[in-house]
Parts: C-alpha cells; sequence; structure tokens
C-alpha cells in the first residue's frame, strides 16, 4: 500500500477588494506562517525508524510485521528516500525500497502541509482554542474535495485520487504549526480502501545554527474494505542539513579535521574468497531493516598472488529481514544484503553470497531431532531482497556477538558497479 501527497498546486491570485472576517484574518495570518516555515525549509535529510503492523479482520490485537529504518531527505520540494549508509539518494518507488506485506506512506515531510494550507480550494473552519501537549492552540477544521485534493492512494494496481479532511492545531501565539490529522472518507470504488487516517506531531529541530518546525512522529492506519488494518508508527530523528551525494548517516567531524580524499572507486573480481567477522555486537531486538551491519575482513583475500582485500577492509551489509521464533526453541533467520567495501582510499560496491555458516547445514544442525518437513524455513523469508543472504541463529531476538565469524564469495559485479 502507498498513501502520498503529490506537490503543491499554484495558489489563485488573492483579492484584496473582498471583506475579511476576523477567523480570515487569523487564517490567513496561520497561511502565511506556515508558508514562511515551508519557504524557508533547507534541503535537509533525517532518519526515519516505521513500526509496521497488521491487525486481521475480526480480531482486536496489531501484530508487529517489521521495523524498517530509511534516511528520507526534502530535496527541492521532493521526498527522496535512501537506505542508511547509501551513497546518494534516488528518485524510485518507496515500495519498491522496503518490500513485505505492510502499509508505507509518503508526504509527511512537508507536502501534506503545502497540499493542505496553500490550495485555496480548501475549506477551513475555526473551531477555537484547545490545550495541545501543555501548550494553546488554534484549531481548524478543513477539508479537501476530490477535485482539490493531491492526494494519492495506491494498493496494488488500484489507484486514484482520494479526498480527505480532518483537523490542524496551530500554537496559539506563535501560529507555528503543532499537528495535522487527516482522514480519507471519499475514495474512488476501484480502491479497496474503506477509510485512511495519519496524525503527523510538529516539533522545534535544530538543523546547523537554526531551527525548523519538522514533523516528529508520525502514525498511519488503513482500513481495508474487509476491516483489517494496516498501521505505521513513525519517528524522525537525527535530521540535518543534506549537502549532495554523501554518506547519508555521518558523524559531525572535529572542528580542525582535514577534508578526505575523495575514494578510488574499484571493483572486486568474482569468486574472491572474503573471510570477515562482525565488528560489533548485533541486537537484533533493537534492529530495523535498513540498518547497517559491519564486518570486517580477518585475513588477506588474495587472488593470482595479490592482494585485491586486505585484511581490517569494511564490508558493509543492509539487514534486510529478520525472521525470529521460538519453537522448538528460539531461532533467528536474517538476511543480509552486500552493498559496499572499503578499505584504504578503494571502495566500490559489493556482490557476495554467504558460504559460511551454509544455510542448510545450519537447519539441519539445529534443528536434528525435527521431522524433515518440519525443518521448512518460514515463508516470511521469501520477502527477502534479491541478493540477499541468510543466517540461521540460536536464540530469539538474542544478540550476535562481535567477532562472529563468516566467509563471503564475491560474485560477477554489474555494471553499475564498474568505475
Amino acid at each position: 500500500m502507498l498513501a502520498a501527497a503529490l506537490p503543491g498546486r499554484t495558489q489563485d491570485a488573492y483579492n484584496p477588494l473582498k471583506p475579511m472576517t476576523a477567523e480570515q484574518v487569523l487564517l490567513g495570518r496561520t497561511r502565511n506562517v506556515v508558508a514562511e516555515m515551508l519557504k524557508s525549509m533547507p534541503n535537509f535529510t533525517c532518519v526515519q525508524t516505521i513500526e509496521r503492523s497488521h491487525r486481521a479482520p475480526d480480531t482486536k490485537r496489531f501484530q508487529m510485521l517489521d521495523t524498517l529504518r530509511l534516511e528520507v531527505a526534502l530535496v527541492d520540494g521532493k521526498e527522496l528516500y535512501a537506505w542508511p549508509g547509501s551513497p546518494k539518494f534516488e528518485e524510485r518507488d518507496v515500495r519498491d525500497m522496503v518490500g513485505g506485506q505492510g502499509a508505507i506512506g509518503t508526504g509527511d515531510f512537508a507536502l501534506h502541509a503545502r497540499s493542505i494550507f496553500l490550495d485555496p480550494g480548501v475549506e477551513f473552519k475555526f473551531l477555537g482554542r484547545e490545550e495541545l501537549n501543555g501548550r494553546q492552540a488554534n484549531k481548524f477544521h478543513y477539508h479537501v474535495s476530490p477535485a482539490d485534493s493531491l492526494y494519492f492512494i495506491r494498493i496494488g494496481t488500484a489507484e486514484g485520487v482520494v479526498g480527505y479532511q480532518g483537523h490542524v492545531w496551530n500554537d496559539a501565539a506563535t501560529l507555528e504549526l503543532l499537528r495535522i490529522e487527516l482522514t480519507v472518507d471519499e475514495i474512488p470504488p476501484n480502491i479497496p480502501l474503506k477509510q485512511g487516517y495519519k496524525l503527523i506531531d510538529y516539533g522545534q529541530v535544530t538543523i546547523g545554527a537554526e531551527t525548523y518546525i519538522l514533523p516528529t512522529t508520525m502514525e498511519m492506519t488503513l482500513t481495508g474494505v474487509n476491516g483489517g488494518e494496516n498501521r505505521n508508527r513513525a519517528m524522525f530523528s537525527r535530521c540535518r542539513q543534506y549537502m549532495g551525494e554523501s554518506t547519508l548517516i555521518f558523524d559531525d567531524p572535529p572542528p580542525d579535521a582535514a577534508p578526505k580524499a575523495a575514494p578510488v572507486a574499484m571493483v572486486l573480481p568474482p569468486d574472491l574468497k572474503l573471510q570477515a567477522r562482525l565488528a560489533a555486537t548485533l541486537d537484533l531486538s533493537k534492529t530495523a531493516t535498513g540498518d547497517q551491519v559491519i564486518f570486517e575482513v580477518s585475513k588477506d583475500a588474495v587472488k593470482d598472488g595479490a592482494v585485491l582485500a586486505p585484511k581490517g577492509a569494511r564490508l558493509e551489509m543492509r539487514l534486510d529481514l529478520v525472521v525470529c521464533r521460538d519453537f522448538p526453541y528460539g531461532h533467528c533467520y536474517v538476511a543480509l544484503v552486500p552493498v559496499r567495501f572499503a578499505f584504504g582510499g578503494n571502495s566500490g560496491g559489493l556482490r557476495a553470497t554467504l558460504e559460511f555458516p551454509p544455510l542448510e547445514r545450519s537447519i539441519q544442525l539445529m534443528f536434528s531431532n525435527l521431522r524433515p518437513e518440519a525443518r521448512l524455513p518460514p515463508a516470511e523469508i521469501g520477502q527477502a531482497s534479491p541478493g540477499a543472504s541468510l543466517l540461521l541463529l540460536r536464540g530469539s531476538r538474542g544478540k550476535v556477538p562481535s567477532g562472529f565469524a563468516t566467509v563471503w564469495r564475491t560474485l560477477e559485479p554489474r555494471g553499475e558497479d564498474q568505475p
């Protein structure tokens, strides 16, 4: 499922001769403050952590599906997504990135606010003041008809523009945006959706030397026509100015640090054996899909007498999937996607497959007392991304210790991996 707010349209000309009520004056000032907020936003990027869950029809409890960690950026008015640690953002459908069975939404950074506050076709009604998170807030009801809407919903192959209504809260003193509540209730008949709901909370976030009003949390629920629900809960953190194509998550350098030389792109040949150990303990209870997992080469990788990946070389993996079970005893399947390698001033894309520990042998050893049909891996691992390798680990949502030994073998590089 994808729920997205498309970029705003051009506003109609303002008529200064039309009399305005006190409510219209307040709304106009509020819109000006929000417009200035949106206008002053720099190109920036934040880490977005999303918990996705599902509630089946006729049940009350939500079942956790997965936790995602993405890098989301607002660049020149567009929302872009990438996995943490990626060298750049790409304009691609976020559904193609995250996969799985849960819902995913976009538009939370600025597009919803633009569509609601800057479109003159949106109808507002002032509802008075109320307290919100300890602050006095002006509360407005708004309605966006399908004819004026830019909210695009896609479920499977069905898609269309929907109408919606809800409430916005702005600080009574500063008129800063505090919250947007959005209910999708005018839905084309071809879309199998009964209702959509989204709640976005805003707060002051410091980027560089400036403070901006940005989303801090979001909750979205999509209710299907059969009564089942998909729910997302997201938190935004580690926001910083986006400076272009560079590593997306990094620590601030020391004040007097000299700029690093640009890395030299290289390609590892196929069939190179990489013995590597986990660089830091991996706590599966705190991980999310998209997290970086780092291995370090433990022995020089040699081919034809040449050292192609020396001891200490860094292998960057992306955590793609974690599926844990308690029967017959705690165990987890962990999917890792090789991403990049780096050593010295060299780096490049990494295509490799896991050779040790071998999955089939791990299954045989761990479940040797079970019937063969009971040893089958869970169906969820079929959601792993192409190119992922699977580890089977003892313990349910436990810790994988640093130094965990693996052996990877490189594959034929793709065209985009060439320097």
